[in-house]
């Protein structure tokens, strides 16, 4: 009974959770003369970009001045830094011996957040396009509308 109630909790919540329309992608727009502008990738259409930045201002980039665009998702990188080192945090404290939780806490907490970075990093579905050219825009419009909020 325990582990229907539990199955049932899990299940609502995880459907509450996809259920939520929130941005998934962040950007960050390089244009011709250097400036980077960073933000939620919101929508592609014919004539460029449309990025929410950090103030909620919105930001529209026309496709002729796009130089670079670099594409990741957002909030996978830092829960699993966290969850690496909390492990060995975790395994420190379980531990009954005091030299094994020092060096576990003082070695493994780093290793671990270490090792949770590198992970995040790896899952964390970074495109990149660099040297974009104006007639290079319309080729990967389909691409990047999967990464945009309005599609």
């Amino acid at each position: 009974m325990k582990f229907i109630f539990t199955f049932l909790v899990f299940l609502a919540l995880s459907y509450t959770g996809f259920a939520q329309h929130k941005a998934k992608y962040n950007v960050r727009v390089v244009d011709r003369s250097g400036n980077a502008t960073r933000g939620i990738f919101y929508a592609v259409s014919d004539e460029g970009l449309t990025v929410i930045r950090n103030r909620k201002d919105t930001v529209k980039i026309n496709a002729d001045n796009i130089s670079a665009i670099s594409i990741h998702r957002r909030g996978i990188v830092a829960p699993l830094a966290i969850a690496g080192g909390l492990t060995f945090f975790i395994l420190a404290a379980k531990s009954d011996k005091l030299v094994e939780s020092v060096v576990l806490i003082a070695a493994g907490v780093p290793v671990g957040v270490s090792g949770g970075l590198l992970i995040g990093n790896l899952l964390s579905n970074k495109k990149r396009y660099k040297n974009l050219q104006p007639k290079d825009f319309p080729l990967i419009k389909p691409n990047l509308q999967q990464y945009a909020v309005l599609k």
